[in-house]
């Protein structure tokens, strides 16, 4: 009899385990999701110019988040991605020896990392761990292997083309011609995006390296449209 009985009340316990189980998990996952787009409002309510404050409230947002639902790829992205906004709002050059700034790249490399161990199809993070590891240590073989994973998993994504001619043009005095041809290529797929093309003119305003990019473009029929733009003719001179 008392053996019929527990037959019967281990199966309830277990049951109710596993809604417990599911509940705590389930609240879990909805905090993080609130704190996520606590991070991610803030980030679209910046002011101009931004405060480090506004920033600090968006970190501690994503780091609850991602403490909430540490797998959730997408935190450690938006993690990373803060933490290198609030370098570029010190009005510092792009590549920056000072060692908070350096810590600050190598933890959103950590947190792209975790991004990529967690979901490794995403060419964004991709692209994004190539350009922090970038700022930290040039143009290597490393950040290379890096920008050839987010072309195989995006080859069509404009953020990539974006990303890759912005290490080209910062690093542009230690290319090799390797990374040189990669450059021109990624001018070439970047420029069939039309009007979204003149985003390539703010990356290299924001690097210095405008002269770069004009003569770049001075040659080859690719180009051709550009040429014709009033954005070129702005930042360029009338051409050819």
């Amino acid at each position: 009899m008392i053996s019929f009985k527990l037959n019967r009340l281990i199966p309830i316990i277990v049951l109710a385990l596993i809604t417990l189980f599911i509940v705590y998990y389930s609240i879990k996952s909805i905090r993080a999701n609130a704190w996520y787009f606590n991070a991610r409002n803030t980030l679209e309510q910046l002011s101009s110019p931004i405060k480090r404050s506004e920033l600090k409230q968006a970190e501690k947002a994503i780091t609850l988040a991602a403490k909430f639902e540490p797998s959730h790829p997408h935190y450690w992205h938006l993690n990373a991605y803060i933490k290198i906004l609030s370098v570029s709002i010190l009005n510092q050059p792009t590549v920056i020896n000072a060692p908070t700034h350096q810590h600050a790249y190598k933890q959103a490399e950590q947190a792209l990392l975790k991004s990529i161990e967690l979901r490794q199809t995403w060419a964004e993070t991709w692209i994004a761990l190539a350009q922090v590891v970038s700022y930290q240590d040039g143009p290597t073989e490393q950040v290379y292997d890096y920008i050839q994973q987010a072309k195989k998993v995006g080859p069509y994504k404009l953020d990539v083309h974006l990303g890759i001619i912005q290490i080209a043009l910062i690093h542009w005095s230690q290319l090799t011609p390797q990374y040189k041809a990669l450059y021109v290529n990624e001018l070439k797929l970047a420029v069939k995006y039309g009007y979204k093309f003149n985003q390539v003119f703010d990356i290299a305003k924001q690097s210095n390296s405008l002269p770069i990019l004009c003569l770049s473009l001075q040659f080859g029929g690719d180009f051709d449209s550009v040429r014709k733009s009033y954005i070129f003719k702005k930042h360029c001179g009338s051409g050819k």
